[in-house]
This record gives structure tokens, sequence and C-alpha cells, in this order.
């Protein structure tokens, strides 16, 4: 019996997951389809509704409101099983939550018999690497470890080739067992490497189930819609996310006066892309609990003020 192929790309927020499964969409042999499910923190799917768009030879599902590590367990497993009997399908991609872990993820690739799960790949926003706060966050280690091969991603973001290096450097101090791709951007070949020259280590890593548990509930998030009517500032929206370090991540759509734009904010950058129209502004944030803030509020502060009259 051919097992189909399981690829479990994850990365912590913003390291940029969506994007990277577009490229590799874009790459597919000619008759190929793939099955890619998604998984989003927040209750507006921003993710899964980029990639739907994407590909005629690709089916999308999505899983929102919680990660498939832990609270959507079920939903994960429900959906494979959907995939497996649904016929034509060449492989899996899986993009987990930036919150979660793949530990319960591969728990349930190798507990069915039709699928093998394939190297597990992290994107890692190779600006974090002088991000001191980051090494202190639980998920974003793990994520690391517990993969086959980092990606680094942003690295056209770097100014020169000497401040590459360094970054480099600097990760490597952290996780000096970590396989790192050595490309700078990614590519189909990725789904076919085997990660075997990782010093004291080879081959695909196992895990020994029960699972150590990496939790997201230290982390917030708040899903904003805004009438479509509403324009926004977009220097201002910038400014308001960028004065909040608790933020991790914010994503979404929204209207300003030249038109629309897709907004993807992260710790170290932040992009806002015309799109096409839509019939909302939509943002998810996410942040670390460290006192109430008022996110809708926060963001309304970024609208024209004549628009809220």
């Amino acid at each position: 019996m051919n097992k189909l192929p399981v690829h479990i790309i994850t990365g912590f927020l913003g390291a940029g997951k969506t994007t990277a499964i577009l490229q590799l969409l874009k790459q597919q042999t000619a008759g190929e389809k793939w099955a890619v499910v998604v998984n989003e923190f927040g209750k507006i799917s921003i993710d899964g509704r980029t990639l739907s768009s994407s590909s005629d030879t690709t089916e999308v599902y999505e899983i929102s409101g919680g990660c498939i590590c832990c609270t959507a367990f079920a939903f994960l497993n429900d959906t494979i099983d959907q995939i497996l009997h649904t016929p034509g399908f060449s492989g899996i991609l899986i993009e987990p939550s930036g919150l979660g872990g793949i530990e319960r993820v591969s728990e349930i690739v190798t507990s069915k018999p039709q699928l093998i799960r394939k190297p597990v790949i992290c994107l890692v926003d190779i600006l974090t690497a002088g991000i001191p706060k980051m090494e202190r966050i639980p998920v974003y280690r793990q994520q690391i470890i517990k993969s086959d091969i980092i990606v680094f991603t942003k690295t056209d973001l770097v100014t020169n080739s000497q401040e590459l290096e360094e970054l480099v450097k600097v990760f490597r101090f952290h996780f000096p067992n970590a396989w790192i791709y050595p490309k700078t951007s990614i590519s189909i070949d990725i789904l076919n490497i085997i990660p075997d020259e990782r010093p004291g280590l080879s081959g695909i890593l196992t895990y020994d189930f029960p699972y150590s548990s990496i939790s997201a509930e230290q982390y917030f998030k708040k899903s904003c819609i805004f009438d479509s009517e509403l324009i926004f500032d977009a220097k201002k929206l910038k400014k308001v996310l960028g004065e909040h370090a608790e933020i991790l991540r914010a994503k979404g759509f929204f209207r300003e006066k030249e038109g629309w734009k897709m907004l993807n904010y992260t710790l170290t950058h932040c992009c806002m892309e015309k799109c096409s129209p839509g019939s909302q502004s939509e943002i998810v944030i996410i942040a670390e609990k460290n006192g109430f803030v008022d996110y809708e509020e926060l963001l309304k502060s970024a609208i024209f003020e004549s628009e809220l009259v």
C-alpha cells in the first residue's frame, strides 16, 4: 500500500508558514493534488482564505478557534479521516497554529497506517535570533527543538551578508543540533530531504507518547471586526501596534483611503500589502497575557476620527 506523505510545517507566530506553503503549491508537479490543513489560533480565518484562493489543485481544510495540539485535537483527527476518505490526494500539508506544538499532530499521523510522516519543517524568522525575549518563550524553543529541518525566513530583510552570518551564529549557539536548510528560500526539494547530518542525531526525530505539552494558555487572542465603511490610517495602525510590546502578532484585512490592505505584523516586521476588497475589516491580535487591554478600542484609535462621528 502506498502511504500518503504528510508534511508538518510549523513555526512561531509570523514566521511565514502560509507564505512558504504558497511557494510550495506554486512548485507542485502537474497532476498532483494536495490537501492543506491550516490551523488558526483566532476565530477569523486569514491564512485559510489566502491559501484557498491560491490554487485550483489544492483543497484547504480550516480549523479555527483553537490549537490542533490541544483544544482542537479532535477536529484535526476528524479532518485527517475526511481527507483519507477523499480520493485523489498526492499528499497532505499541515500548518499548525504559531502557538502550537507538533507532538500531538505527529501522534495522529503516526497512528494511521495509510499515512507516513515526513521530516517536520520549522520556519524561523532569522531576525528573531537577535531578540533575547524569544529565547524565553517556551513555544518558540520547543518548536525548533522538536523539528527535523529549520528554514530561515525574512532573510531578505537583513541588510548584509555579515549581519546574516552573525544572526545564524547566535541561532547556532542556542540550538547547536538544529539541521538548517542550506537555501535562503524554500523550494519543493525540501519535501524529499532526510536530515541525517545533525551533530549527535540522525534520521527523523521520533516522539514517545504521552507528549510533553506546550501550552498556549498564557496568550490572549482577540478577533476584531469593523464595518467596511470605516477607514483606517495605515501609519497610525502600525504605530499603535508597535507601542504595545505584549503584542506578538497581528494579521488581517483593513480598508484605508487608497483601498484595501492585508496586514501582517510580527515582532520583527510590519507589512501592509494591497489586496482585494472585503465586506468588512478583520484583524486578529495575539498577545501575551500581562494585563487587560481593550484591543478593539486600540485599533479604533487608528481610524480617521471623522469616520467615527
